[in-house]
C-alpha cells in the first residue's frame, strides 16, 4: 500500500512546480542544450556506458548536454532530486530537449523531472497521463530492451526529425 502522506506531498510538488512551457517536436539543429535522465535503479544496466553514449552523441552534434544519473542519496524523502543535482530555483537548468530513459512510471524522480522540465521538446519511454512527452519510444513487450537500446532508437528519431 502506498503512503497517503507521500502521495499528497508528491501531488503538491508536481502541481506547484509543473512546467507551462509549450512543447513540440524540434529538429536537432534547433536544440541548444539537452538533459538526459538515466535511471540508475534498473539492475543490470550500465548507467556509465549510457551516460558516455549520450555525451558522445550530443558532443558530435555540438549540443551541450547534462546527464543526470541520480543515486539514492541524490533523492530527497519525497522522491525529488536535490537542488545540487537538478539546479536551484535561482539557477534553473536551461534546456531545449529533455530525454527520460526511465523504464517504469513508478520512478517518481523521472516523472517529476519530465513534468517540471522547461524543455521545449520532451522524449520518454512510456506515456505519462496528461501527454507530457512529445515523442514516446516504447519497447515491445516481448523484448527486454533496456535504456541503451531506447537511447539508440531515440538517437535515430532525433536524426530523422527535420
Amino acid at each position: 500500500m502506498k503512503n497517503p502522506i507521500l502521495a499528497v506531498c508528491r501531488w503538491y510538488a508536481l502541481r506547484k512546480n509543473r512546467s507551462t512551457v509549450p512543447t513540440k517536436l524540434l529538429p536537432l539543429r534547433q536544440v541548444r542544450s539537452a538533459t538526459v535522465f538515466v535511471d540508475t535503479t534498473v539492475e543490470g544496466e550500465d548507467s556509465a556506458r549510457i551516460s558516455r553514449a549520450a555525451r558522445q552523441f550530443f558532443d558530435y552534434h555540438g549540443v551541450p548536454v547534462q546527464v543526470i544519473c541520480p543515486r539514492k542519496e541524490d533523492v530527497n524523502l519525497i522522491g525529488i532530486l536535490k537542488p545540487q543535482v537538478r539546479g536551484s530555483k535561482e539557477n534553473p537548468r536551461q534546456e531545449d530537449l529533455f530525454i527520460s530513459l526511465a523504464g517504469s512510471p513508478e520512478n517518481f524522480a523521472a516523472e517529476y523531472e519530465a513534468r517540471c522540465s522547461t524543455a521545449r521538446f520532451k522524449v520518454g519511454r512510456f506515456p505519462l497521463p496528461g501527454g507530457v512527452f512529445d515523442l514516446v519510444v516504447e519497447t515491445p513487450e516481448s523484448s527486454e530492451a533496456g535504456q541503451a537500446a531506447a537511447f539508440a532508437a531515440i538517437k535515430d528519431y532525433l536524426a530523422k526529425i527535420r
